[in-house]
């Protein structure tokens, strides 16, 4: 083959090596810049997943608030003593463990319970509580009251009771509830703290609730038995 004039057979060899790593250069930046986009549209999928995910969680979100007291302190013959849950969030709770403890510890038995809020003269003229148990299903707008003391005659000396003529009322007396959302996400709430819920992994239990009211109701029934 005749060499064009003003040029050498490296000259017609070098040509087309430049030609191919031109068009390798080509091939290799587009490659790369697809493979960028694809990345970002990955990080962006799954950025709105989560956002999505999100969204749903907040539509369904329950929030457990505790209600323990005294109440219509002022008027004798209505004043009662409760223990309320009240889900004020947006979706349904599983409330799977329910403790009422004083000082940290966990008020094991109703004898404790009733001593821990009322003294026992008090007690024998409260007639029976009115009593459920507060692990399970909690809608959104509803309450439970596991335990509801309508004061009646002991009324009289509930006035000189939480003015602490008989000791401190209701010393340190507390209620530890664990729930979770449809989405086993879970949270832990007391009621001393006035603090907002507190996510855990879980609430630690397998299939049998934690009921402490629920533990009263049954330990009552026996001693009922026992008679």
């Amino acid at each position: 083959m005749a060499v064009p004039p003003g040029s050498t057979d490296e000259d017609q060899i070098s040509s087309p090596s430049k030609s191919i790593l031109k068009r390798i250069d080509i091939g290799l930046m587009t490659g790369l810049c697809a493979l960028l986009i694809s990345f970002v549209g990955i990080l962006t999928s799954r950025a709105t997943f989560k956002m999505n995910q999100e969204t749903q969680k907040a539509r369904v979100l329950p929030i457990v608030d505790i209600n323990m007291g005294y109440e219509n302190i002022d008027n004798r013959s209505e004043a009662i003593f409760v223990t309320r849950l009240t889900n004020v969030g947006a979706g349904i709770a599983d409330i799977q463990r329910v403790v009422p403890l004083q000082k940290g510890d966990p008020i094991e038995t109703i004898q404790e319970f009733d001593d821990a809020i009322m003294n026992r003269r008090m007690r024998n003229n409260v007639g029976y509580p009115v009593t459920s148990g507060a692990a399970g299903y909690l809608r959104a707008g509803r309450s439970i009251e596991p335990r509801r003391y309508r004061m009646g005659a002991a009324g009289s000396e509930l006035g000189a009771y939480l003015r602490g003529e008989y000791g401190t009322p209701l010393d340190a007396l507390d209620l530890e509830v664990c729930y979770c959302s449809v989405f086993d996400d879970c949270w832990t709430v007391k009621y001393l703290d006035r603090q907002k819920p507190k996510p855990v992994h879980s609430c630690g239990i397998d299939e049998t609730p934690v009921d402490y009211f629920q533990n009263y109701i049954d330990q009552t029934a026996a001693k009922r038995l026992e008679k």
